[in-house]
C-alpha cells in the first residue's frame, strides 16, 4: 500500500505544485485556523491519525477526540456520526494550541498539515478557507512540493477511510439502556463502530 501511496504522489504531485505555488500561501503562524473565534475550527480525523497522537502524547483516545456533532437520532435516542473531531478546550482553542503553536505539530492530522488548502476530484481549492497566509508570499519550492504531496496523500487516505467504513457499516440499534439525560454516540468508522457517552461536563466514555 506504501508503494501504491508514493506512485500515487509520484505522479500527480508535478501538476499540483505549480497550482500550489500560484496561490502564494506562506502560514503566519498566527494560530487562529485552532480558534473557534476566526471561524469553524473542527478538525475530523482518522483512527490511524488517533493512535498517532495517542503514542506521541500517552493520552486516551477520548482524551483526544470527541464524537462528530450528528442530528441523526435512532429509535433508542441514540445519535449516529461518522469519524471523530479533536477535542477542544471551553474556550473554543483546540486542546492541543499552547501560546499559539500547536504542541503535536510534528503528529498532526493531515488535515491540519494541507491547510488552507483541499482537493476536491482533483481541483485545488484555497480560497475555501479564510487564511491570512494565502498570497502573504512566495513558498519554497521544498515546501510546496510537501504541500502537494501531502494534499494528494490526504486525497488518497480520505477516500481509503471511506471505502473501509462504508465496507464496515451496518446498521446498528441498541438494546441498551440509555444513561439519564446525557447523549450517546455511534461513530462509524473504518474500524466498525463504538458507543459513546457524551457526559453533561462534555468529557466522553466508551459503553
Amino acid at each position: 500500500m506504501i508503494d501504491d501511496i508514493e506512485s500515487f504522489k509520484a505522479a500527480n504531485a508535478g501538476a499540483l505544485a505549480k497550482k500550489i505555488a500560484e496561490a502564494r500561501f506562506r502560514c503566519q503562524r498566527c494560530g487562529k485556523c485552532c480558534k473557534s473565534e476566526f471561524g469553524d475550527n473542527t478538525v475530523t480525523v482518522f483512527p490511524s491519525e488517533i493512535r498517532g497522537v495517542m503514542q506521541a502524547t500517552g493520552l486516551g483516545w477520548l482524551d483526544i477526540v470527541r464524537p462528530n456533532e450528528s442530528c441523526d437520532m435512532d429509535d433508542n435516542g441514540e445519535y449516529h456520526t461518522f469519524e471523530w473531531a479533536l477535542r477542544k478546550k471551553n474556550n473554543g482553542e483546540c486542546r492541543f494550541l499552547e501560546n499559539d503553536r500547536c504542541t503535536v505539530y510534528e503528529h498532526r492530522p493531515l488535515i491540519c498539515r494541507s491547510y488552507p488548502m483541499n482537493l476536491d476530484a482533483g481541483h485545488l481549492e484555497v480560497e475555501l478557507y479564510e487564511c491570512d497566509g494565502v498570497g502573504a508570499g512566495e513558498m519554497e519550492e521544498a515546501d510546496v512540493r510537501r504541500m502537494a504531496e501531502t494534499l494528494l496523500r490526504r486525497q488518497l487516505t480520505e477516500t481509503m477511510e471511506t471505502v473501509s467504513l462504508m465496507e464496515r457499516y451496518e446498521p446498528f440499534h441498541s438494546n441498551v439502556p440509555k444513561p439519564a439525560d446525557e447523549k450517546v454516540y455511534v461513530v462509524h468508522d473504518s474500524e466498525g463502530f463504538r458507543r459513546v457517552v457524551m457526559h453533561k461536563d462534555g468529557s466522553c466514555s466508551f459503553i
